[in-house]
């Protein structure tokens, strides 16, 4: 069984260790609590680019011998960069940790952010910008996001934009690291082969004075707007297909609604036993691929819908995706159907915690997020107490059109056809 440890540095910063000896592996972890959400308005990408340069070398480190002191063990490091937070993590042979955590905090702590590099790098990222852009099922969830949160910070692209990659430079690279990525923005979380006296004594020995200080980024609210009608964006591409992609409204992480929304989720287009693949797939065979996923941030989320349609089924899959949604909406799904949503849900989540890197993400994010370790058994037992008539209550409420953005990207689409298709069927 699985052995959770806490405990802070001298300087405030949170660890968490799982103890799983079993395993042949160690993951390891750095999360800073700043994200795409507290970019400066004109310098938008920031933390993205941050998050780059941290690998392009150190004081004691080029960005080659930081990648094969790792890779040369058989060990792989990556980072990403989310809304709300940054993450940069090593997994490898467990008998490595100490190499791998000593490349972790030095890149972490002491990259150079050189101004040529700076150049280089810009120009990497313009063309990851570039890349997605070229994907019609990735483009279509930044004009999505662009419209859901309008002239707010949540819907603008994580990587910035190529203007406002130019005028990020190294200057403000450096500022972001200093400020945030410090004591008490960050959590360390290490799970695997692992004792947690083993890593006391290692943190002890790579970080005696802690993490410096920092400050908290500045955040901006996501308020909702009260509204009757959907809200309809689209950019016109001579492609096959048309990308949809509908997000609806939903609260944030720590409602206490998220339990049936989750569920409502399975129900709706999580996996292969789901409505929206039964119904669009399965038994109509409108499209390749359809299904649903929830974002969830502090105080605000979304109920996230997609799938690829020809643009002459348009018309009736949509039809399809509003009837589903009014039906979960107006009547209560039957027990037997929770329950499977509630073992699938339980299921997929004890098979993943067999993982060293779902462990070290789900302790770091739980903490830097939520602010205290999650009780997953107390979690089960939440989604075993939902109801068939709590998760109607939550589509009722989630599923409405003033609540509703509809992307679309390809062959020219009514908007008045999606609008009227929205206000008919929910």
């Amino acid at each position: 069984m699985t052995s959770y440890h806490r405990f802070e540095l001298p300087s405030g910063t949170r660890v968490r260790v799982a103890e799983m000896p079993w395993m042949e592996s160690v993951s390891a972890g750095v999360w800073a609590g700043v994200g795409g959400r507290h970019d400066p308005a004109r310098l938008g990408g920031l933390a993205h680019f941050a998050e780059h340069m941290v690998f392009q070398g150190t004081k004691r480190r080029t960005a080659r011998r930081l990648n094969t002191e790792v890779e040369s063990v058989g060990g792989s490091m990556d980072a990403y960069t989310s809304e709300d937070h940054t993450a940069f993590f090593v997994r490898g042979p467990a008998e490595h940790l100490t190499r791998f955590s000593d490349v972790l905090f030095d890149l972490y702590q002491h990259s150079i952010f050189d101004p040529e590099t700076v150049k280089k790098e810009r120009d990497v990222i313009a063309e990851e910008i570039a890349m997605y852009r070229e994907q019609p099922n990735q483009h279509v969830e930044d004009l999505l996001c662009r419209t859901v949160w309008p002239k707010h910070p949540l819907g603008l692209p994580i990587a910035g934009t190529e203007k406002s990659l130019e005028r990020i430079e190294e200057g403000a690279l450096k500022e972001h690291a200093r400020k945030y990525f410090g004591a008490g923005n960050s959590v360390i979380s290490i799970a695997g082969r692992v004792e947690a006296g083993q890593v006391r004594e290692l943190l002890a020995k790579l970080l005696p004075n802690g993490l410096p200080p920092d400050v908290r980024p500045p955040s901006r609210p996501f308020k909702l707007k009260a509204a009757r009608r959907p809200s309809v964006v689209s950019e016109a591409r001579d492609l096959d297909q048309i990308q949809v992609a509908l997000a609806f409204h939903a609260p944030g992480r720590k409602s206490r609604m998220m339990p049936a929304l989750r569920l409502l989720n399975v129900i709706l287009g999580e996996n292969t036993s789901s409505r929206l693949w039964a119904e669009l797939r399965e038994k109509r065979g409108l499209c390749y691929d359809a299904g649903s996923d929830i974002t969830s941030l502090e105080e605000t989320g979304l109920l996230h819908l997609y799938a690829g349609v020809d643009p002459d089924r348009m018309e009736r899959v949509l039809a399809v995706i509003f009837k589903i949604l009014h039906g979960l909406a107006d009547k209560a799904v039957s027990s037997s159907t929770l329950k499977a949503a509630v073992e699938y849900s339980i299921g997929s989540s004890r098979m993943a915690m067999e993982s060293t890197s779902h462990q070290m993400t789900l302790m770091a994010e739980s903490e830097l997020l939520h602010g205290h370790p999650i009780d997953m058994d107390a979690l089960y037992a939440r989604l075993r107490a939902v109801t068939p008539e709590q998760v109607r209550r939550a589509a009722a409420e989630i599923l409405r059109p003033g609540r509703l953005t509809v992307a679309l990207v390809g062959p020219e689409t009514d908007h008045a056809l999606v609008e009227r298709a929205a206000m008919n069927g929910l």
